[in-house]
């Protein structure tokens, strides 16, 4: 096994590790944060069921889906980032904005040291590799 696969495995191991992190926290912070009931469910709706999307192609280390993620990260992101102003919510919000961030760098690692680890090193060879040139 070469280092670049080793380092993406243990890139991915992390992403995953704070991706399910952030699933389990998110709904219960929405919950708290919200007293009417049609609030909560609304919000999970928007803020918390399109990271559900992406757990399948995760489990089975997909990089794009590892890409594309990083952008649906951005929900709990600014959700959190929000209320981390409120004194009574700043641990919380603190919590899933790191986890966000860990997920964003980790996600990107992968996709790196994975196409590092196959022996992609410009985006001519991602092409060639896929058959596009």
């Amino acid at each position: 096994m070469n280092i670049h696969l080793k380092k993406a495995l243990r890139a991915r191991l992390i992403a995953v590790a704070s991706f399910l992190a952030i699933a389990i926290i998110l709904p219960i912070f929405i919950w708290l944060n919200h007293e009417k009931p049609a609030l909560r469910w609304v919000s999970l709706i928007i803020w918390w069921a399109p990271l559900l999307v992406a757990v399948p192609g995760m489990f089975k280390g997909r990089t794009y889906t590892y890409g594309w993620t990083g952008f649906i990260i951005l929900l709990p992101f600014f959700y959190a980032f929000f209320y981390i102003t409120e004194p009574q919510k700043v641990v919380w919000a603190s919590v899933i904005v790191v986890l966000s961030v860990i997920y964003f760098l980790m996600s990107v690692s992968y996709v790196k040291q994975y196409a590092l680890s196959q022996g992609v090193k410009t985006n001519a060879d991602a092409k060639k590799a896929k058959g596009i040139e």
